[in-house]
This record gives structure tokens, C-alpha cells and sequence, in this order.
């Protein structure tokens, strides 16, 4: 064999104390769970590995599982990830200081993934100008551990070009890439038949063994020579050394986080409008997501491609679309690489039912980042009177911006999805944080609207221009507290 096999109790040695380590997956899926419980295992037992940078392009975890169970002060010495929403252990460690914490847009850390590999210094975007990612604010620094010992240009630098502003990514080393696969052959070819997404596996294999590092794969079978075709091959064996066979597939390999056995209908494409129109009204959702996803939905155009946030816009624009019999005239699509389908909330966000096709993530980025969504539905935290608006940081929280400011930044139109009969105030004079840039968004020529139960409005230079309020008291008394200021 072209690779080393391990046990799951001699994973975590591999990993050298101080390492920098980038891991694949999403929610919960292709997530090399098994790994993850067993450096948490070797940590409290024997104190190693510690002192690790950890990145990931996307959040890992089902609130308990995935990169939760590493969130302990000394393993993690810093983070660079977007997101921690589902996540809460990690969010806490980070608000409380206690790991060094830098915040990236998902896309740019998946797609810098194969900047490094090619060896370049980094990638120029325009993705989180003005934004808390900017070296004129953060340079993406969302806590004072962070702050003290990272520079704002650290990760991410101002430049100009021909008279106008980027952000300059940056390229770092990575020491060990932790990935999974569903079958491995004896010469390290890994193929992901069973997984749904295919993210970013191969391009941080690819870095990590540029950077002369190791790549550890989690998988659920060793197979003859020959019986994964070449074209099921995601990562070619002379990237792989170590291999660690799961142990228990219903428990570390599930394919999403509520199919704990392979789900076919997650992996397979068409389905006719009916069908998938069905698959959507089977799911219960709350009369005033309904409501919100019916007022949104009405900016949709025939042709559109869409993109599907997590949280409100999932529950809701794809239930509205086939309500009105638009669903078969657009196509749905979703950051981690789906198109088409019915895209899944909650902690199964990141795949579809039935999806025509399913493409890598730094892939889909690179379509995101170039402009090919018409139209995006996300939340909101936060919006002010200036179309400012946070997603990112609440109660001294980390919870990350993830894909949004990627998807904002190329989108053509923006609908901000939000609940405005909220315990938690939505209009403020000024965000807690600021992950949208509506200054910016106008001067590019975006159009930018905001749905609620009650209203629609639209930013404009003059600020947020009511375009229809319901007719009854409780919509009047939301609508009064829209802040027009600019």
C-alpha cells in the first residue's frame, strides 16, 4: 500500500503539537468525525496534540459533534474559520478569549485553499471591503486574543489596482489536512461516491502536500485495485500518507447529520416539479416564515439562479416558489456546491433532495464570487438606517459571517429575509458588527431589498424606501420602526 494505515487510537499522534491543520466538511457532512473524537481523547488524557491553528472553510458541527468536540483552551491556540453558528462550544471559547479567533468569508478561505497549493502569495477580492474582514477595521480579528497578537494585515491586506480597492488574501502553510472519503484503494485513491458534497478535500490535499505536510483520511473501507473507476477518484493516492478506517459508520460517517445510513434520494438527480414540490409542503413550517418566504419570493424572475441561505431563506423561498409554480422555472442552488433539488435547512443545510448536480465548493465560489447568482435570499441580525447589516457577532459570541459576504458581494439582487415581531430588537442605529456594506452594494449597482411579515422595502441613497405595508395595526406599528436614516 501507497499509505499508512492507523487505528483510530493512533490518529492523533500523527499530529505534532503547534501544527496547522485544515479539515474538510460542512454541517455535518464529510466530516472526519472519528478523527476529531480521538484528538479531543488524546488531549484530556495525555495532553497532545496542542496548541493547534485549525482551519476550515465551513462550519463543522451539529452543536455536540465535529469540531465542537475540540473546543478546548490549549488544544486550539487560534481558529481561522467562517462560521460557528451551529457550533456553540466553539463560539464560547472564542467570545471568552480563550482561543485566538480570525474570521474569513467561507469562500475566500475554500478558494485560498488552491491558491496555495499553486504556491501563489494569495488572491485578490473584492469580498468584505468595508467590511469587519477589512484591515481598516478588523482584518478579521473578532476577539482581543486575536488583536493582541495578529497585526489587522495579517491574514488579509488592503491593495489598489488601476485606481480601485481589493482585499488581498493571503497565503499560509498547512501542516496536516484531515479528510474523508467513502472508499480507499491499496495505491491511496480516494473516491466520495457516498458523500454528499464533494468541498474541498482534494484542493487541501493538494496544500497540504505542497507544503511537504501530511494528509489523513478517514474512510469506511479499504477496496481491491481497480474497483474505484477513475472518475470517481476525488483525491489521487500520491497525496494521501495515513489512512484510519471508521470504526462505527452509523456514529463518525454519517452522510448528513440526520442520515445516519446512505440516503440515495441525497445523491441521485432528477425529480419532476411535482415531485419535488411535494418533497417541500411535507415539511412543517411556521405560518410567519410562510408569510415572509411568500412576500420574498415575489422578486423571483423566470430563469433565475437562485441562492439559498441557511436558517429563514432555506425554511421558506423554496416552499413559496412551489406554492406559485415557479419552482420548476428556476434553479435553487446552494454554497456548498448543489444546484437544483430541494436544498435542506437546519443541521442537513448544505445538500438538496434529489439535486441535478453537486460541484466542489471552492467551484461554486468561484461561480458566486464572478456574479452567476440573480438573486440571493439571506438573514439578518442586525440592519440599520444606512442598509448596513450583521450576521455575525451577537452577546459577545463569535458566530461568523460563513458564506454570506461571498454571496452578497457577486449577487446581482440581495432580499434580507428577516422576522420583524422579534424578542430581539432587528433596527438599530448601529450594527454590533458589520458584515454587509450597503453603501458599497448601491455603488456597485446591486439591488437590495428587505422582506419581513409585514413589509417590503428597498435601500436606496435616501435610505430604505417602504414598498408595501400590510393593512392591519400590527404591520403599522412594525413598519414605524423601520429606520430610514442615512
Amino acid at each position: 500500500m501507497s499509505f499508512k494505515q492507523v487505528t483510530p487510537e493512533e490518529v492523533a499522534s500523527l499530529i505534532p503539537n503547534g501544527a496547522t491543520v485544515a479539515a474538510d466538511g460542512f454541517t455535518m457532512m464529510s466530516v472526519a468525525d472519528e478523527i476529531y473524537a480521538h484528538i479531543e481523547q488524546s488531549f484530556l488524557e495525555k495532553g497532545t496534540p496542542n496548541n493547534l491553528t485549525f482551519v476550515h472553510a465551513a462550519g463543522q458541527s451539529n452543536r455536540v459533534d465535529g469540531l465542537a468536540r475540540l473546543a478546548h483552551p490549549k488544544l486550539l491556540k487560534r481558529v481561522v474559520g467562517p462560521h460557528w453558528g451551529l457550533n456553540p462550544p466553539m463560539a464560547n471559547l472564542l467570545g471568552e478569549d480563550e482561543v485566538e479567533a480570525i474570521c474569513l468569508p467561507q469562500g475566500q478561505i475554500s478558494t485560498l485553499y488552491r491558491t496555495i497549493a499553486a504556491g501563489r502569495p494569495g488572491q485578490l477580492s473584492t469580498v468584505g471591503l468595508g467590511t469587519f474582514i477589512d484591515p481598516r477595521l478588523d482584518g478579521g480579528r473578532i476577539n482581543d486574543s486575536a488583536r493582541t497578537v495578529t497585526a489587522p494585515d495579517e491574514y488579509v491586506e488592503l491593495v489598489e489596482i488601476d485606481g480601485k480597492e481589493y482585499l488581498f488574501y493571503k497565503s499560509f502553510p498547512i501542516d496536516v489536512a484531515i479528510i474523508r472519503g467513502t472508499k480507499i484503494d491499496p495505491d491511496g485513491n480516494i473516491s466520495q461516491e457516498d458523500d454528499v458534497t464533494i468541498l474541498d478535500s482534494l484542493a487541501i490535499a493538494q496544500s497540504v502536500h505542497n507544503n511537504g505536510g501530511i494528509v489523513i483520511a478517514q474512510v469506511k473501507q479499504i477496496v481491491e485495485r481497480g474497483d474505484i473507476p477513475a472518475r470517481l477518484v476525488n483525491v489521487p493516492g500520491v497525496l494521501v500518507d495515513y489512512v484510519m478506517v471508521t470504526s462505527d459508520p452509523a456514529k463518525y460517517h454519517k452522510q448528513t447529520n440526520s442520515a445516519i445510513e446512505v440516503n440515495m434520494d441525497l445523491i441521485t438527480g432528477y425529480a419532476s416539479s411535482e415531485e419535488l414540490a411535494k418533497s417541500i409542503l411535507a415539511h412543517e413550517v411556521e405560518p410567519v416564515r410562510v408569510r415572509i418566504g411568500e412576500r420574498g419570493a415575489k422578486l423571483v424572475r423566470d430563469g433565475d439562479i437562485i441562492n439559498l441561505g441557511t436558517g429563514l431563506p432555506g425554511d421558506s423561498i423554496g416552499r413559496a416558489l412551489a406554492v406559485s409554480g415557479k419552482l420548476a422555472k428556476v434553479t435553487l442552488t446552494v454554497e456548498s456546491g448543489t444546484y437544483g433539488g430541494v436544498p435542506l435547512g437546519g443541521v442537513d443545510f448544505g445538500c438538496a433532495i434529489h439535486p441535478a448536480a453537486i460541484i466542489s465548493h471552492p467551484q461554486q465560489f468561484d461561480f458566486y464570487n464572478g456574479g452567476g447568482v440573480d438573486i440571493t435570499y439571506m438573514g439578518v441580525g442586525q440592519v440599520d438606517g444606512k442598509g448596513n447589516i450583521n450576521v455575525s457577532a451577537f452577546g459577545g459570541k463569535a458566530i461568523g459571517c460563513g458564506g454570506f459576504m461571498d454571496i452578497v458581494d457577486g449577487a446581482k439582487r440581495i432580499c434580507f429575509l428577516m422576522i420583524a415581531d422579534s424578542k430581539h430588537p432587528k433596527w438599530v442605529d448601529e450594527v454590533d458588527q458589520l458584515t454587509f456594506y450597503g453603501a458599497a452594494a448601491l455603488d456597485k449597482g446591486q439591488e437590495v431589498y428587505l422582506a419581513s411579515e409585514h413589509y417590503m422595502v428597498q435601500l436606496t441613497t435616501e435610505g430604505w424606501k417602504i414598498l408595501e405595508v400590510d393593512d392591519n395595526d400590527a404591520a403599522r406599528q412594525a413598519a414605524a420602526l423601520i429606520n430610514t436614516t442615512r
